[in-house]
């Protein structure tokens, strides 16, 4: 069968393109024949078996669901009620197209099942068939440890914890709860208990570099509003690190903690900023809470 995954950007820091990634390696094992484009000529619409569209909002995709003989579209999150009341009068406008096209589709795939209910919400009774895919399963997550040679997936706090946000900075990745939180810790240790907290945020971190930040960090935060499923998590967990995310993060929310590893703060999308940033600092005494006893 040949596959054809259309995405807008095929840069290493995008979500989409990753899971694109990985789905397209998982066809080829499969024995397909899969290729990519980001803007795909007819010819090579036609001739596919099969065009899986990831992302939403561009017309580089709705000319692929024009033109595709069978559509699987991926839209990781787009019609999250948060996203669509960012920049929500221009989605405003464009809706229309973007219903008409994605209404085309054979199957919609969601990353989880809050997202299925966000598509339904968004294209109403002409909503084509919705399937959830796990995209856990690329991952090694329950054991806690590193499939990377000479590293445990252990976590071992130093006197200071190492905090990490690794991801490119957008309104609604909340990274500015974060610096809040650990500013106001900050302010009301003791002295001589400085520096308890040390935060690094990494936008731009790739191969080897991007391994020296997570040999680095003992806890990721992603204090996300809206996350199409959150790599990042994925990342830190199948490298023993601990992880606090949110509800925005809904695909992680299914009650597995990963051996106490997780901390998912539920009320965080809908909570006031004040409340989002007390729910962070909570989180972080609480780890601090591990680390102290841990260490007697």
């Amino acid at each position: 069968m040949k596959i054809l995954h259309v995405c807008a950007g095929w840069q290493e820091w995008n979500g989409a393109a990753n899971i694109a990634r990985m789905l397209m390696d998982e066809q080829r094992r499969e024995g397909h024949e899969v290729s990519f484009a980001t803007w795909a000529k007819v010819r090579e619409l036609r001739a596919a078996d099969e065009v899986w569209i990831h992302c939403g909002w561009l017309p580089c995709l709705w000319w692929a669901a024009f033109w595709g003989r069978i559509v699987h579209w991926m839209p990781e999150a787009c019609y999250d009620p948060v996203r669509l009341r960012y920049h929500g009068w221009k989605k405003c406008l464009a809706g229309p197209f973007e219903r008409f096209f994605l209404r085309r589709a054979k199957a919609i795939v969601a990353t989880c099942e809050a997202e299925k209910v966000w598509i339904e919400s968004y294209l109403g009774r002409r909503c084509p068939p919705i399937e959830v895919t796990d995209i856990k399963r690329f991952f090694k997550l329950e054991s806690g440890k590193v499939s990377r040679a000479g590293k445990t997936g252990q976590t071992l706090f130093a006197k200071d914890l190492h905090l990490l946000y690794l991801g490119r900075r957008h309104p609604l990745k909340g990274v500015e709860y974060l610096e809040a939180a650990v500013q106001e810790l900050s302010t009301h240790q003791p002295s001589t208990h400085k520096p308890t907290n040390q935060l690094r945020i990494v936008s731009d971190a790739f191969g080897e570099e991007k391994e020296k930040v997570w040999d680095w960090c003992d806890v990721l935060v992603l204090p996300t509003l809206s996350e199409n499923f959150g790599l990042v998590i994925a990342e830190a967990l199948e490298r023993g690190k601990r992880v606090i995310t949110t509800d925005g993060a809904p695909a992680w929310g299914d009650g597995n903690d990963y051996g106490g590893r997780l901390t998912y703060l539920r009320g965080f999308r809908d909570g006031t900023d004040e409340a989002r940033i007390r729910l962070i600092e909570e989180a972080l005494l609480r780890i601090k809470r591990i680390q102290a006893s841990s260490s007697k």
